[in-house]
């Protein structure tokens, strides 16, 4: 029986146990640094790492293209980043209004979109 090959770029991806992650999901897994809980409309700030669990490239031929942070399905911003003059780890100062999950993608020119997560509580 031959393993079947997983298409990076026809999917979001993320770990498939994230009790035990390949190299590959390490390496691509933004991170999401935030509190638990936040006061209403008032302004804190969320680090997205990729590359955190394992280092991730930083060259022409394999970088992260850019980083997006939502709020459950509401964008709230995103990072453009280089390939080579630019690190992987992005803060972003955000407002929310209401709690549910904060949600990082982050596309690897080489490996497609990679999703992260974080829950999060708005008193």
């Amino acid at each position: 029986m031959t393993e079947q090959k997983t298409d990076l770029f026809a999917q979001v991806n993320a770990p498939k146990d994230p009790a035990n992650m390949t190299d590959l999901e390490k390496k691509h897994l933004p991170v999401i640094t935030a509190p638990e809980s936040v006061k209403t409309g008032g302004c804190f700030d969320v680090t997205v790492e990729v590359g955190k669990l394992l280092a991730h490239p930083n060259e022409h031929g394999h970088h992260i293209e850019f980083v997006d942070l939502y709020e459950d399905k509401v964008f709230l911003c995103r990072a453009d980043l280089s390939a080579v003059r630019t690190c992987p780890k992005v803060t972003f100062c955000v407002s929310i209004n209401r709690g549910g999950i904060l949600r990082a993608f982050e596309s690897c020119n080489l490996h497609g979109v990679w999703e992260g997560a974080h829950e999060i509580s708005v008193e």
